[in-house]
């Protein structure tokens, strides 16, 4: 059967802000690798396992940042042949490591806090306390300076939530810290490290399914594809959609392909404006790829 084919794409339109992103990770990658050097020092001194619990944490921050900064810079590079979509599923596969590795430091926070049920340790309260308070600003501030860019970048959301989660911990560290400092309630200590770890395994979930998402080909969660697809079949200039692709090629890069019938009478290139402008202007994207088909060709998909 003879196919009549047109096809149109349009390039996606990638946001200037990737200067002041990596500026907000360079800031809190020095902040947090600065007060990780002293929350170890601080937990080893004061045997706090809380502390290091919560220096385990900022480890994986500092890592996480890091990640983040080096593929800021390699999603810049351009397509090549051997990788004709660039490099943009770099965040999403250094965002899944970095979940996958929280989950590690949580299985070795939760077996050193079993060990430490049955035999308690004695806690320098005087050094745990001041380094949790200051662990505490430390990932406050690092927050505070990327949550602007958070939604931009699955490696900066996931930076994020680690700070967050890291700051919660903190807040751990610190009520248990009190309730030494009061009550001599040493468990207490072990207690927080268990909070701690329940909040990393908290924190990263959402991380690791959106990650797993993207590397299936899943549609983006912002996009409803029924609707998508009915408004489609609704513009006067198409008869029919099928063969409806959509996806993400890093957080937040959409792309779509699609074949399209043209009603009776209706010029193609008049048919590929309209469903460009619709896809452009109602669901935000713009890499798009389009093929026109004849009725006939459209028979043969059914």
């Amino acid at each position: 059967m003879h196919h009549d084919h047109s096809l149109h794409s349009v390039e996606p339109k990638h946001a200037d802000n990737h200067s002041n992103r990596r500026r907000a990770l360079v800031w809190a990658l020095w902040l947090n690798a600065a007060f990780l050097i002293i929350e170890v020092i601080g937990g080893w001194v004061s045997g706090s396992l809380s502390l290091l619990a919560d220096a385990g944490h900022m480890l994986s921050d500092v890592a996480a940042l890091g990640v983040a900064l080096w593929s800021s810079y390699a999603m810049l590079r351009p397509p090549s042949s051997k990788r004709t979509y660039g490099y943009g599923r770099i965040e999403v596969l250094s965002g899944l490591l970095n979940g996958l590795v929280l989950w590690g430091v949580v299985g070795f926070i939760v077996y050193e806090a079993l060990q430490r049920f049955s035999h308690p340790q004695s806690v320098d309260v005087r050094v745990m306390l001041p380094v949790a308070i200051a662990g505490l600003l430390a990932n406050l501030g690092s927050a505070w300076v990327l949550h602007a860019h958070q939604h931009d970048d699955l490696n900066v959301k996931a930076a994020f939530l680690h700070l967050v989660a890291d700051a919660a911990g903190s807040v751990s560290a610190i009520l248990a810290g009190v309730a030494i400092w009061f009550g001599g309630w040493y468990i207490a200590d072990v207690i927080a490290s268990i909070a701690i770890s329940l909040l990393i395994l908290v924190s990263t979930w959402t991380l690791l399914k959106s990650a797993f998402h993207i590397l299936l080909e899943g549609a983006p969660p912002h996009i409803d594809l029924l609707e998508l697809r009915n408004d489609l079949n609704s513009l006067d200039e198409v008869e029919s959609c099928h063969d409806l692709h959509v996806w993400l090629i890093g957080s937040g890069e959409t792309m779509l392909t699609a074949h399209l019938v043209p009603r009776n009478g209706c010029d193609p290139e008049s048919t590929l404006h309209a469903a460009q402008h619709l896809l452009l202007d109602k669901f935000g994207i713009s890499h798009i790829t389009l093929q026109i088909e004849q009725k006939e060709c459209s028979d043969s998909h059914a």
